[in-house]
């Protein structure tokens, strides 16, 4: 032992160390030299990007760049594999082809929708056999303490609008997270812009935009989006862009002028929010004016098509030391652009993802044939009588022949008889593959054909089973909440396997579905526009002589459009059913007024289902009008703006059998909503005709829903409506909601009826209006309309001893002249 510890003392112990260092730092080098040599030059590397300055929302399509180097000698051909959680807790996979060349590095711009509340997603690259070469968790940021409101800047001096950041938005429902667009990294891509609700254009030259940049953006706003333009000194910049379409005239050259932002931001005294910058006059065509300044306009909105444009007055990068002294003006305004309904829905998102949508597209599309419905009397006829045969018949037959040994074996033959019959009769009613069910949604312009399509698919059996989609059509799964049905959060570590597998291929979408019970739906929603080559849609001019709608319209759509009708404002005119190339005189039709913001009533209504006296769902008739109400419900309900400046028709158009135009092979059955947009002019120039609640009345007291023009509780309703500054007014109308939609509706809506009484400027009291009156020329309006055009308005309904619930009040409606033109 004593031997042992002299031998490792004194320059052994020395050398002994230094050879085990030596050995340890060779180990070492020559384990990083093969690791890094393995990393750099036989493995491919990948690198992931997700959403807006790493911030995402679910339910929307997240913007996904997939960086991908090959640092092999061979060229790698494979796809991305990504996988993510469903707001249903259902886990999805999208795969997308990719070639990467060796040696070199190849970024894949994808986009990819994902579920509501879903933290993380998974992003593998798999080659052509199969193998894992590089994989990826993405922890993905959501705003859920607070619902965030994206909104985007597009600028020349971006940090002149940073002050938009970190507003409350209503109450502070919502909370405002900005990002920077530049025109280098503006999407062209619509989807590359859904996360976006919200975006502001201000001293900016649009038509620096390619024309796929361009193209984006006007398939965005009118797919839903909300943009703000600034104008001031760059007015040519950004309104010029839009200028035929929005506005009812030419706008003014910008001029430097003194204007009052509202005197609710005076701090210290009177004029206190006065600002002197470049300002623009402009003219809406049917637009809301959100901001004004006595006569001035300084921000107004308009819908366009189921977005919406708002435009300024002046530059807003003009007004940021405002905005920062006074960040309430901005909530004021991103609150009136959007409206509470849409704030109270995006707020909604962020705890429910699509439900909402998810339970409406169900009502519409998890429908099936009831022709494939078993008729029971038949069958419970065909059991009496193999009853009778089996248990009498035969036995009586054979017991009067002496054959009673034969009994048996004949009841035996007579069940395979009816057996085999029940067989035959159950052909029609038997699914033996995947069948398909969806609602298709096409928004036509004589340029362009725009398709929202909801498709269900489900299959007869459990076993996993495939569907081709058509090329060009974006697809993204619909689903619930994950607390409906589901207690818990499931386990998602990106080794489970996927219930659904979206490859998105160069000609097609192909879609496989595992592990699933028979008959379960699958809903998706498939997207798409496209050239309008063969000029289909309605075509025709609309005109408005004192309220009297007249004009032609003709269907250049190959199929008969059925329950087409045409709505204008609170107006619609039914047309029925308008075959391919006819022409129909609108003036040959009644104009109703229809209640606004009940989708049911009114699609029941035109679909007729509100004229049957019972549900019968033997009666075809019967079914095929719930299954249009539910169509025309959630048409009204997603597609229809609160207010046009033209007319819109709206036709349904019935599919059946294989239809090539959605997938590559089977039968699905459906139906079209198609609408088209018609000018409307005025029987004489200069002549406007305008809704007054294009502006939203101001409360003055009782209780009001603006959403559907209607007063709820006991007390009377007081309302001021601005009938606009530029306009000389000439007539009023007071338009009650016409009988066929109380009559035959759900019998829930209540028309007014009760005392108007009209506020009196010069007496500075309320004067009662006669019952039946509903005409006002100009001089019956002198003692009513104030200096700036509004009139205030109260409401008595007759039965205010209990509490009431949605009373439809009269909608307001003027016609006159521009102030320029009343001479």
């Amino acid at each position: 032992m004593k031997q042992y510890k002299k031998f490792f003392t004194g320059p052994r112990k020395l050398l002994l160390a230094l050879s085990v260092l030596l050995c340890v730092w060779f180990g070492t080098a020559y384990g990083a030299s093969a690791a890094g040599g393995d990393y750099t030059e036989n493995e491919i590397s990948m690198d992931v990007v997700c959403g807006y300055d790493g911030h995402v929302k679910g339910g929307r399509y997240l913007p996904v760049q997939v960086i991908l180097t090959n640092g092999q000698e061979t060229d790698s051909a494979g796809q991305i594999q990504i996988k993510t959680l469903e707001s249903n807790n259902d886990i999805y996979q999208h795969d997308y082809p990719v070639e990467v060349p060796a040696g070199e590095k190849v970024e894949k711009h994808l986009f990819l929708p994902v579920g509501n509340r879903s933290d993380q997603i998974f992003v593998s690259y798999v080659d052509g056999n199969g193998s894992q070469l590089a994989n990826k968790r993405v922890k993905l940021e959501f705003g859920t303490d607070t619902p965030e409101l994206f909104v985007g800047i597009l600028s020349d001096t971006p940090e002149k609008l940073s002050c938009w950041d970190g507003i409350g938005v209503d109450y502070s429902m919502m909370m405002t997270r900005t990002m920077t667009f530049t025109t280098e990294n503006f999407p062209d891509n619509r989807m590359g812009l859904d996360m976006v609700d919200v975006l502001i254009i201000s001293n900016y030259r649009i038509r620096d935009l390619s024309e796929d940049q361009s193209r984006t953006l006007v398939e965005w706003v009118r797919n839903g989006g909300i943009m703000v333009l600034g104008t001031g000194m760059r007015v040519d910049d950004t309104l010029g862009r839009f200028a035929p379409e929005l506005l009812e005239q030419s706008y003014d050259a910008p001029q430097v002028e003194q204007i009052s932002m509202g005197a609710e931001y005076d701090q210290e005294g009177p004029s206190d929010a006065d600002l002197e910058i470049p300002c623009v006059e402009f003219l809406l065509s049917g637009g809301t004016v959100i901001q004004s300044d006595e006569s001035r306009t300084l921000l107004a909105t308009v819908p366009y098509s189921q977005g919406i444009i708002a435009v300024a007055a002046y530059d807003l990068t003009d007004i940021e030391g405002f905005c920062i002294q006074n960040p309430s003006f901005m909530d004021h305004v991103l609150t009136q652009i959007i409206g509470e309904t849409r704030l109270s829905r995006l707020a909604e998102e962020v705890y429910s993802g699509d439900s909402g949508q998810y339970w409406s597209v169900r009502n519409v599309i998890n429908t099936g044939n009831v022709r494939r419905l078993p008729n029971m009397a038949l069958y419970a006829m065909e059991i009496i009588i193999y009853i009778i045969l089996a248990g009498l018949g035969l036995y009586i037959f054979f017991r009067q022949r002496d054959l009673s040994q034969l009994y048996r074996s004949s009841v035996v033959v007579l069940s395979l008889i009816f057996t085999v019959i029940i067989y035959l009769m159950g052909n029609r009613t038997r699914f033996r593959d995947v069948f398909y069910t969806y609602a298709q949604f096409q928004e036509v312009s004589w340029d362009s054909v725009s398709e929202n399509v909801y498709m269900n698919m489900r299959a007869p059996y459990s076993r996993p089973y495939q569907v081709e989609l058509q090329e060009g059509y974006t697809v993204k799964p619909v689903t619930g909440a994950y607390y409906y049905g589901n207690d818990n959060q499931v386990r998602f570590t990106g080794d489970e396997a996927c219930k659904v597998d979206i490859s998105h291929l160069e000609d097609a979408t192909r879609v496989t579905v595992r592990d699933v019970p028979a008959f379960e739906p699958r809903y998706f929603q498939m997207d798409k526009t496209v050239k309008n080559e063969d000029q289909i849609g309605f075509y025709g001019s609309l005109e408005i002589d004192h309220g009297k709608i007249s004009g032609e319209i003709t269907s250049q759509f190959k199929e008969k459009m059925e329950n087409c009708t045409v709505f204008f404002n609170d107006k619609l005119i039914y047309l029925g059913d308008v075959e391919p190339g006819q022409t129909v005189e609108v003036g040959n039709y009644p104009a109703l007024e229809y209640p606004k913001n009940h989708s049911f009533d009114v699609a029941s209504y035109l679909s007729g289902q509100s004229a049957f006296d019972q549900a019968n769902i033997e009666d075809d008739a019967y079914v095929e009008a719930v299954e249009k109400t539910n169509l025309l419900s959630f048409y009204l309900d997603y597609y229809m703006p609160s207010y046009l400046s033209a007319a819109r028709v709206v036709g349904i158009k019935t599919n059946s059998g294989s239809h090539s135009g959605l997938i590559r092979a089977g039968d699905v059955e459906g139906r079209t909503v198609a609408s088209s947009n018609v000018d409307v002019y005025s029987s004489e120039d200069e002549i406007l005709y305008r809704q007054a609640t294009q502006r939203q009345p101001k409360i003055i007291s009782g209780n009001y829903d603006e959403n559907s023009n209607a007063l709820f509780g006991m007390d009377p309703v007081t309302l001021e409506y601005s009938l606009g500054s530029d306009i000389w007014i000439q007539r009023l109308t007071m338009d009650f909601v016409s009988d066929e939609f109380l009559q035959n509706g759900s019998g829930t809506l209540l028309k007014f009826s009760g005392n108007i009484y009209f506020y009196n400027h010069s007496t500075g009291s309320f004067d009662k209006q006669e019952p039946a009156k509903r005409d006002y020329d100009s001089a019956d309006l002198a003692p009513y309309l104030s200096p700036g055009n509004t009139i205030t308005v109260k409401y008595v309904y007759e039965n205010n001893s209990e509490y009431n619930w949605d009373v439809l009040l009269p909608v307001l409606n003027v016609m006159g002249r521009t102030i320029d033109d009343r001479d």
